[in-house]
Formats: C-alpha cells, sequence, structure tokens
C-alpha cells in the first residue's frame, strides 16, 4: 500500500499547490481586469469633459463650435433647448436617449449591442439657462479591448494552471522522495523484526507447554500463556501490515459474504458465548460475492467481531448484517457494548492507538481496526465507525459487489494467479 499512499499525497500536495495558484491567478486577473477597465473608461470621461469644456467657452455661438483637437468620428454632440427638445446633433439616431442632466456618465444601450457613453450638463449665460448640451462616445472602445483581455487572461490562466500542476506534480514527488524512502526503510524493518520474533517465539511456546503439562494451571504459567500469546498476535499483526503495505490485495477470486460471514462466527461465536455476549446474523436474503482475497476477508471479519465481542459487556449482543446496496455489499457488524467518545474516533483506525484503559480488558494490541481499514482499502472499499459512549458501536463496511455468472474462479483468473483486477469487475 505505499505507492498508492503516497501517490494519493503526491496529488493532495500537487492540487494544494495548483489550488493556491489559481486563487493568485484570479485575484490577479480580476485586480488587471479592474484596472485596465478604469483606466479605460476614465480616459473616455476625460474626453467627454473636456468636449463640454470647450462647447461651454464657444456658446452662446450656435451651432456649438466643434473642438479642434477631439476625433469628430468618436465624440458626437448634441444641442437642447431649454424644453427639453432636440435642437442639433450630430447623432444619426431616430430614438432619442433620455435627457438626464447633471455631472454623472451614464452609459446607454442603442441597441444592436452598441453602447454610448454619455454625460449631459446645462449651459448657462448671465443664469439664464441656454440649454443643454449631451456629448457620447461609443462604448465599445472599452467592451472590445476588455474582452479580448478577458480572452487572454482565460488562456493565459489556463495553460499557468497546467504548468503550475506539472510543476507542482514534480515538487510534490522531490519533497516526498525522502519521506517515502524512511518510509519503506521502516517497513523494511518491521517486516524484518517480525520474521526474527517468530523463532524465539515458538521456542517461548514450546517451553511454556513444557511447564504447563508439568505444572498444571498455576496462575504465574496462565498469565505467561496470556502474554506469549499477546505477543506472538502484535508479531502477526505486524508482519501482516508489512506485507499488506507492499503486496495490496494479492490474489483475488469471488467470495460469497454469506460464506465469509459463517466461517467467522464458527470461531468467534463461541468465544463471545464463553463470555456471556450472544452473535446474532442477519443474512441477506440473496447471494452476495465479492472479489478479494477470502483468508484477508476472513481477517477483516475476524477483527471486528472480535473487537464487537471483547468490548461488550456480558449479557450484551452482536449483531451481523449484509445487505445489498446499488453496486454494492454492506456488511454491519453492530454491537451493545460501551462505546466510544465522540472526540476519539478520528483516530480509532491509527496503529496502536488505544482510546483510554477502560477499553484495554480485552487484550488487543491496538492494530485491529488498523488491519481492517488496510484490508477495506486494498479492496476498494470503505469503512466508516459510529459509536457513543453506552450505546454501542456500529461498523459499516462497503465492498464492491462482483456481477459474477458462478462461484468459481474465472479461467482468465486461474491464468494468472497474481492478478488482483476480476475480468468483469465492476468497482
Amino acid at each position: 500500500m505505499t505507492a498508492p499512499v503516497f501517490g494519493q499525497m503526491r496529488r493532495r500536495l500537487a492540487l494544494w499547490y495548483t489550488g493556491v495558484t489559481a486563487v493568485l491567478v484570479v485575484l490577479f486577473a480580476v485586480a488587471g481586469y479592474g484596472y485596465v477597465q478604469a483606466t479605460l473608461s476614465e480616459r473616455i470621461d476625460d474626453t467627454l469633459d473636456h468636449v463640454v469644456e470647450v462647447v461651454r467657452a464657444t456658446l452662446p455661438a450656435t451651432p456649438p463650435v466643434w473642438p479642434t483637437d477631439v476625433d469628430e468620428d468618436q465624440v458626437a454632440l448634441e444641442w437642447f433647448a431649454p424644453t427639453g427638445e432636440r435642437l442639433w446633433s450630430t447623432l444619426d439616431m431616430t430614438v432619442v436617449p433620455p435627457l438626464h442632466p447633471g455631472p454623472w456618465r451614464e452609459t446607454v444601450s442603442i441597441g444592436g449591442g452598441e453602447a454610448l457613453r454619455q454625460v449631459t450638463q446645462p449651459i448657462y449665460r448671465d443664469g439664464e439657462l441656454l440649454g443643454y448640451v449631451r456629448v457620447s462616445h461609443p462604448w465599445f472602445e472599452v467592451t472590445k479591448p476588455i474582452r479580448q483581455l478577458v480572452r487572454d487572461l482565460t488562456v493565459g490562466g489556463i495553460l499557468a494552471l497546467a504548468l503550475v500542476g506539472i510543476a507542482g506534480w514534480f515538487l510534490a514527488g522531490l519533497a516526498l522522495a525522502p519521506v517515502r524512502q524512511s518510509y519503506q526503510q521502516l517497513e523494511q524493518f518491521t517486516a524484518d523484526a517480525s520474521h526474527e520474533l517468530r523463532s524465539p517465539l515458538a521456542s517461548l511456546q514450546m517451553n511454556w507447554e513444557l511447564l504447563h503439562s508439568q505444572y498444571g494451571d498455576q496462575p504465574q504459567i496462565r498469565a505467561m500463556g496470556h502474554l506469549i500469546q499477546r505477543l506472538g498476535r502484535l508479531v502477526d499483526d505486524l508482519l501482516f501490515l508489512a506485507r499488506q503495505d507492499t503486496q495490496g490485495m494479492g490474489a483475488g477470486e469471488p467470495c460469497v459474504v454469506n460464506e465469509v460471514v459463517k466461517d467467522v462466527l464458527a470461531e468467534q461465536g463461541a468465544l463471545a458465548a464463553a463470555k456471556g455476549v450472544h452473535i446474532q446474523v442477519e443474512p441477506a436474503p440473496e447471494t452476495l460475492l465479492v472479489w478479494g482475497n477470502r483468508q484477508q476477508l476472513l481477517r477483516l471479519l475476524t477483527n471486528v467481531v472480535r473487537n464487537a465481542w471483547q468490548y461488550t459487556p456480558p449479557g450484551g449482543q452482536v449483531t451481523v448484517r449484509s445487505r445489498s446496496e446499488g453496486q454494492d455489499v454492506v456488511i454491519e457488524i453492530q454491537d451493545t457494548g460501551i462505546g466510544i467518545p465522540p472526540q476519539e474516533l478520528p483516530r480509532v483506525f491509527d496503529r496502536f492507538y488505544r482510546v483510554d484503559r477502560a477499553r484495554e480488558w480485552g487484550g488487543g494490541t491496538g492494530l485491529g481496526l488498523s488491519i481492517a481499514r488496510s484490508i477495506v482499502q486494498a479492496h476498494r472499499g470503505t469503512i466508516h465507525l459510529h459509536s457513543q459512549p453506552g450505546q454501542g458501536t456500529l461498523v459499516t463496511i462497503t465492498l464492491p459487489r462482483f456481477k459474477g455468472a458462478t462461484h468459481r474462479e474465472p479461467a482468465t483468473q486461474r491464468s494468472h494467479p497474481n492478478s488482483t483486477t476480476p475480468p468483469n469487475y465492476r468497482p
């Protein structure tokens, strides 16, 4: 699982890098867009004000004198009587926009997707209103470059983000390379240590059996046996996790969910009953198949079911349900145990994490749920845990359903024993 985990981390780093850059690019584009639009608008407004001042200086000449430093093709003049009647205009328009005298500028649509920027001001001479002058400028000198700017910013932004994404992927790989190497060394150390511990554990087990046969069930010998068993489970769990991180699911086959559950409960049911906990099974009414490694699925359900009855007081109950839900198979393990505080739920799948001393009565290694999550992820599924103190725990496992015609392993899979993907696998 090392490659998928680090691949996911690398993708997340690259996405974060690209996302932050995208936000900066958008902010830069918005600022540039606003600056360019404001600059172009200000230039047109300055032209309008200049024309108004020139016209005001030439009155009472009729018609007003055209400013010599202004392009007549770009600026239009209109002269209105004090009553608002248009007397003279350089605009060829049949529909006259409403007259809005004042120092403000306004943008008026004239149809056909065109617009004018206008300013209308009253002209006084010796306190007498002579009329109104309105100066207009085509607005396309702002909209046209703005549209081109938007196109350029969009194309440039997309290209920049693509380059940033590639650079982010490369830099994330460089940043994670030392971490990945250290993690691989730690995995190798864990695997080697687990292998090395198996031989002395076997010797301890043989010596304990010898002592047990000679001295019977003495408290010290019984305690020694429990410790040896616990150490053996710890070594076995560590070795499994080390293999799981490197090999993943391994060889797969169609597995009948109800049969896997039945095999698990054949062992765990007796152990739970000895503690006074009843395990109830609610199997699916139909045959549900999943593609996976049967031994790993057995271990997955064993860990979860064992956790359920170990942390359920005598007289409690564990319920195992399975059902079909769309393209998935859902397995639920619900107990009436002591539950888990909400603040501890985010860490229950961490390796060696123990919630509190109250949960140590099961004698576990703190790896059961971590192994369960590792197996579920290797099978492209999900596992969720809901719990409340004193109200029990519900573990929901979701696995992709296998649409197989028979329960037998397909011929293509038998010819490729190391394959992990079925011929007609539908996640």
